[in-house]
């Protein structure tokens, strides 16, 4: 359960993004009162840049079977997508870690995320710089995959004495912590370049056992066609639709009933572009769904223009929906500028200090 709760957040997160991403999905009737925010650069399409990073991702052969045989070695893969699974529960999604903290805005994301608490220099000390060696992170349902150079880490120092490891498939190794209310965490690790944690032990292992081949050849929910942008993946619509019913319960009732999936891909080079894919099961559903959002829209932008927040009304405007061919799926596009982001941050930064100096004064002995 405190696996889950840890990992429950980023799912939160994206769900907060796609669900303000769906409140700019549909234009509103009337025109922006000054003019709007420069375009933003949208992922719609691998870029040639993104070819050549799934080509130089494709490092892993999996080791025939004694038994299979004199057959051909199976083609190298991306060890992160053969990790996916033909299906998820609730999602897989994988962020450029690297690239995101080494964008233009990294280092204020990084200071708004991190601080500049001990908790990052006990990992720099540990060897495990997350803005140098973290390369993705990716969740995949209930468990979180990091990716980077960790042979000489020193990560083995934040394991209590008592911790298990045991080999696992041809890289893996499975670790095991006595918690103390008894119960047992595990963790994996695979050929001194990936993490996997959150889930349990049968979790852990059949995500290894994929990355081994070993099992039946399906088709895996995320492929190296989907790679693009900083941020990609697919969300179940299932949870999704529970995520967003907990703020507006007709839209997730509406999102269960006419999607089937979400696919996801933000650009966060400069700006910040979000473009959603959204499959729908139930055609007839989808105007439903459209009218949804788009009384979301009508409903935070009227709530902006009273409010005097007219930088948010005018980015409530901007967003769009494109409808897919065939006329069953559409896309969501939105975008934020870069001056937004920056102020976004800083304001993150900001408060991040006041909490800081507040919980300073707070421990200080008195007079």
């Amino acid at each position: 359960m405190a696996q889950r709760r840890r990992t429950g957040w980023v799912w939160l997160v994206v769900a907060a993004l796609l669900l303000a991403g769906g409140a700019w999905l549909m234009r509103g009737a009337e025109p922006p009162e000054r003019p709007p925010p420069p375009p933003v650069r949208l992922p719609t399409r691998m870029n040639k840049d993104e070819r050549v990073r799934a080509d130089n991702r494709r490092t892993w052969v999996p080791q025939a079977a004694p038994d299979a045989g004199a057959s051909a070695p199976p083609p190298a893969k991306d060890p992160v997508l053969a990790m996916m699974p033909a299906e998820v529960k609730r999602g897989a999604v994988v962020a450029e870690f690297n690239a995101i903290v080494n964008s233009e805005l990294g280092g204020l994301m990084t200071e708004c995320v991190f601080g500049e608490g001990e908790f990052l220099g006990e990992l720099r000390d540990a060897g495990l710089d997350p803005t140098t060696k973290i390369d993705r992170v990716a969740m995949i349902d209930d468990s979180l995959v990091v990716t980077g150079d960790f042979k000489n880490a020193g990560w083995r120092k934040f394991l209590p004495p008592d911790a298990v490891a045991k080999g696992y498939g041809q890289q893996g190794e499975l670790i095991e912590v006595q918690r103390e209310d008894g119960g047992v965490e595990s963790f994996a690790t695979w050929g001194g370049q990936m993490f996997v944690a959150g889930g349990d032990e049968a979790s852990q292992k059949a995500l290894l056992d994929r990355l081994d081949g070993n099992g039946p050849q399906t088709t895996r929910v995320l492929d190296e066609g989907m790679a693009y942008g900083e941020v990609y993946g697919v969300l179940a619509a299932d949870a999704l639709a529970d995520l967003i019913g907990r703020q507006d319960a007709r839209l997730g009732e509406t999102i269960r009933q006419s999607a089937k999936s979400v696919q996801v891909h933000m650009d966060v080079s400069h700006d910040l572009g979000l473009v959603a894919d959204v499959g729908s099961q139930d055609p007839a559903k989808t105007e439903e769904l459209r009218r949804a959002l788009g009384s979301a829209l009508s409903l935070a932008r009227m709530q902006a223009q009273a409010q005097g927040k007219t930088e948010q009304a005018d980015l409530l405007d901007l967003a769009h929906v494109r409808s897919a061919e065939g006329g069953s799926d559409f896309r969501l596009e939105a975008g934020l500028p870069y001056e937004f982001m920056e102020k976004s941050f800083r304001e993150c930064i900001a408060a991040r200090k006041e909490r800081a100096l507040r919980r300073d004064a707070g421990a200080s002995p008195g007079p």
